[in-house]
């Protein structure tokens, strides 16, 4: 029976994270894919650029020997305005680069601010539904260790027999009354385990010879509450950077929606409900790569546009929101690496515990689950990769 019940915990747990691990490496190929082939049109246009600049200082050296060996003073002119007119399209072919670069970057920006949409939702469900997590919060109450519920019984039994004649146990009575059902989750810490402490330990007192085996089994049950009572506050310590991090992501979640307010809907007029169908929830990574192959050639138009528009100051915007995007990108892999960085301090807490005689066999199957999704996260989330990528996302001049 608790095998069958392991595995079902094994295969609950471990099919979501397939499938997520699965929609973000498609979803990743995606975008790569994408960028990969802008990147080869923009090598292609470099190559062409480089040697249409070797032709024409080429040409501007020759005309520099010519007009040093000319005495004519009007072939010296004409050999002059030629020049300028060389260097004017010298300029221009530069001027082409600059607007080839920037649509490139651009495109690279929104690229990844449209992949960050798809990403951030099952990290969003990874940092929510965690099974490994229900497990640390079972083997943190003591009521779901075998005999413990059985025997709480006669302490309570205890307790209200004698609550009149102690306040201790008066005063236990009462967190236990107002917290409820203990079997529920209630953490044995804090100032409730501090008079769950004393008044175990004055039931055991009470017990006389004749209740032997029942001195015996309190014992072991107040040596359990203690390994599973001093387990939780280790584990509660690793549980408050969660907030943290769920905090960070949400703060993310908002910046990078900005981002697409501000990039894919004011600046280059697509409607969020037509992206959201067309990429965000689209199933088919066909689809989603055509779509995103469509977006990239309306951000390059966009470009152009714009410097068309306003020659003198065209690049402020773009830059603007490239860098935000760059950022948002490198927040996301910091998210992703405080999560593996706490995922660690897991396995220092098991190894902690892996020897307590009480807890040894709740270890090692902490140890199996805790694997699985350190294992499962580092094939969905490469912390480093996105690091990397976000500082290698854009070419420079």
């Amino acid at each position: 029976m608790k095998k069958s019940i392991f595995k079902m915990l094994f295969i609950g747990m471990l099919f979501p994270s397939v499938i997520i691990a699965q929609e973000n490496l498609e979803n990743h190929s995606v975008t790569s894919l994408v960028l990969t082939e802008l990147n080869r049109e923009r090598n292609l246009q470099k190559e062409n650029l480089d040697l249409k600049i070797k032709q024409l200082d080429a040409k501007i050296d020759n005309l520099d020997v010519s007009i040093k060996n000319t005495s004519s003073s009007s072939e010296k002119v004409d050999k002059l305005l030629e020049r300028v007119q060389i260097l004017e399209e010298r300029q221009q072919e530069l001027d082409k680069n600059t607007v080839s670069v920037y649509k490139y970057n651009y495109s690279s920006a929104v690229l990844n601010l449209a992949s960050m949409e798809r990403e951030i939702k099952p990290l969003n469900l990874f940092n929510s539904s965690r099974d490994f997590y229900g497990t640390l919060e079972k083997t943190s109450n003591p009521m779901n260790y075998d005999g413990y519920a059985e025997w709480f019984k006669e302490f309570q039994k205890y307790i209200e027999e004698n609550k009149k004649d102690e306040a201790r146990l008066a005063a236990l009575s009462h967190i236990i009354d107002v917290t409820g059902n203990l079997a529920e989750g209630t953490p044995f810490t804090g100032m409730f385990a501090g008079s769950l402490f004393d008044g175990i330990g004055s039931f055991i007192n009470s017990l006389g010879r004749r209740d032997r085996n029942l001195r015996e089994k309190s014992m072991k049950m107040f040596n359990l509450t203690t390994s599973v009572s001093q387990f939780t506050h280790d584990k509660d310590l690793i549980e408050t950077e969660w907030k943290g991090i769920t905090k960070s992501l949400n703060e993310l979640t908002e910046l990078q929606n900005q981002a697409m307010e501000a990039n894919v809907v004011n600046l280059l007029g697509i409607e969020k409900e037509v992206f959201n169908k067309r990429f965000t929830n689209e199933t088919d990574a066909k689809k989603r790569t055509q779509y995103i192959i469509d977006i990239s050639k309306i951000a390059e138009n966009k470009i152009v546009e714009e410097r068309a528009k306003n020659p003198e100051n065209w690049k402020q915007q773009y830059f603007n929101q490239m860098e935000a995007v760059q950022n948002l990108k490198i927040r996301f892999g910091t998210i992703t690496f405080r999560i593996l960085e706490n995922l660690d301090k897991y396995k220092v807490l098991i190894d902690k515990y892996k020897q307590d005689e009480f807890l040894k066999d709740r270890m090692n199957q902490l140890e199996l689950k805790l694997d699985l999704v350190k294992g499962s996260f580092e094939s969905t989330f490469n912390p480093q990769e996105y690091i990397r990528a976000s500082n290698e996302m854009y070419i420079v001049e």
